[in-house]
């Protein structure tokens, strides 16, 4: 599981950060989580959780090849 982070609120670059689950674009709070060892950012935990519940099985990493 993940953690609440605050982002880094600036007025010289502008805030790229979006939910990897829906593209929800972040403005200061988030939800960080460790996926394959890199660290990703959500919108919330739900969102989390459904990207390892509905996402990931439906389209994420390939079945192994026989």
């Amino acid at each position: 599981m993940g953690e609440w982070q605050r982002g880094e609120i600036s007025y010289l670059k502008a805030n790229r950060a979006a939910c990897l689950l829906c593209g929800h674009p972040i403005a200061i709070r988030y939800w960080s989580a460790e996926i394959d060892g890199v660290p990703q950012t959500f919108c919330s935990p739900d969102h989390e959780r459904l990207y390892h519940d509905y996402w990931l099985p439906r389209h994420g990493a390939e079945a192994p090849k026989e």
